[in-house]
């Protein structure tokens, strides 16, 4: 037998193709804007690093003023200020969460000194119990000679005291007289 080569030609029995049609410009445009479109899928590129809109930001900063966690920003004073020479005021010592910057040290006048130290609750009750003849602890005692070593310093360096350690009659009579100003 002979051979025969094959053909992929299919004859006049299979139909042929249709012929192509020329496409116009803007039918050209139009197909390649769509397969642009496809291609093209997800976010634009750098959509995470956008910047918020106002009403995102608005919403961030008062949820960050409501947060309970951050605490009070409310200064707490370190010192206590005088404000009635009667009364001393104790200090209750709480822990400090927020540190701030420590302010220095009030200096009191000397008038205001000697003031606290007449109406010291404290120094007044040991001073009765050594008039009654009871001994205080080694602390007690230190502490009442300093407060008391304190008050002739004080009462020296207002001129309030002579050279006996006594108080100049004078300067009672205007202490007396200062004081009665006060209530006019």
């Amino acid at each position: 037998m002979s051979r025969t080569k094959k053909n992929r030609n299919a004859g006049n029995s299979e139909s042929k193709l249709a012929p192509k049609r020329k496409e116009t410009s803007s039918q050209a445009k139009e197909s390649r804007e769509r397969k642009r479109k496809e291609k093209l899928k997800g976010n634009k590129a750098g959509a995470r690093n956008a910047v918020q809109s106002k009403q995102t930001q608005q919403q961030n900063a008062r949820q960050a003023a409501n947060d309970k966690r951050i605490g009070s920003q409310k200064a707490v004073p370190l010192l206590i200020e005088e404000k009635q020479p009667e009364q001393q005021i104790k200090p209750v010592l709480k822990p400090q969460v927020k540190v701030v910057k420590a302010a220095a040290p009030v200096k009191l006048s000397p008038e205001k000194e000697l003031a606290l130290i007449e109406n010291d609750d404290r120094l007044n009750d040991l001073l009765e119990q050594l008039d009654n003849g009871e001994t205080l602890s080694q602390v007690d005692q230190s502490w009442v000679n300093k407060q008391t070593q304190r008050h002739q310093q004080l009462m020296q360096q207002l001129g309030w005291l002579d050279d006996d350690g006594e108080e100049d009659l004078l300067q009672q009579f205007e202490d007396a007289s200062s004081a009665l100003d006060e209530f006019k």
